[in-house]
């Protein structure tokens, strides 16, 4: 018996499989929980979230710009002017599809959490940034290609260390407008370093905003992989 071979029905299926891979795949990678150690050093601000720093500033003004999944943005911008006016060591850690999208405590703290209105970006194609970046090719990362989503959920979290002078701050951004940010804490909750924080489901960037008179040095630097609770940050100067 002979067929006749329907090329257009072939392409539907084919594709429709690989969407659904796709999104299977996106499961599978966003929303994991993996064992990680509890480390606890004083001496340390570690990362909150797995990703690829793709910027570090320093910042004498919260009006002063920096780069994040907003584009150049100054801190007021970013927190809705609910950032205190100063000077600040931030760093950009921008979360791919195949990273894991659980967020965990820098510093031992109180931490307080104030979902934010969405802002808006330009919505842009990921694919050739996430290509380079599984490639291990994070020098050819374009920063200008992550602002990629419109109406980006975020929430700002402030984390107070009592036996410091003003609050660190952070700032969730997720890739959609709304409960894609799931908090693990209550509004207000004292917590240990490296305890888990929150999940940013499809998320894409964390937004860390130490107070420069905390007197630390930046550790890391742009173009590089890490891990939350695993790879320190910043080191408290002595």
């Amino acid at each position: 018996m002979i067929y006749t071979l329907n090329f257009d029905l072939l392409a539907t299926v084919l594709t429709t499989k690989s969407c659904a891979l796709s999104i299977s795949l996106s499961s599978t990678y966003c929303f994991r929980d993996p064992l990680r150690p509890i480390k606890n050093n004083h001496d340390i601000i570690f990362s909150p979230s797995d990703g690829v720093i793709v910027d570090f500033a320093t910042v004498t003004s919260s009006q002063d710009c920096i780069f994040g999944k907003y584009g150049n943005i100054s801190l007021k911008e970013i927190s809705y002017g609910m950032i205190p006016e100063g000077a600040y060591e931030v760093v950009s850690i921008f979360l791919t599809f195949y990273d894991v999208h659980i967020i965990r405590m820098p510093i031992n703290g109180v931490v307080k959490r104030l979902k934010l209105p969405p802002y808006f970006v330009e919505n842009r194609p990921m694919l050739s940034l996430e290509k380079d970046i599984m490639n291990s090719k994070f020098s050819l990362v374009r920063k200008e290609l992550i602002s990629c989503f419109a109406y980006n959920e975020r929430v700002l979290y402030s984390i107070n260390d009592p036996s410091k002078e003003g609050n660190m701050f952070m700032v969730l951004t997720a890739d959609y407008d709304i409960d894609t940010i799931l908090p693990f804490t209550s509004q207000i909750q004292a917590l240990k370093q490296n305890q888990r924080l929150a999940s940013i489901r499809y998320g894409s960037m964390v937004t860390c905003i130490v107070p420069k008179q905390w007197n630390c040095k930046f550790v890391c630097k742009e173009n590089i992989h890490i891990e939350a609770g695993i790879d320190a940050l910043f080191m408290y100067e002595q």
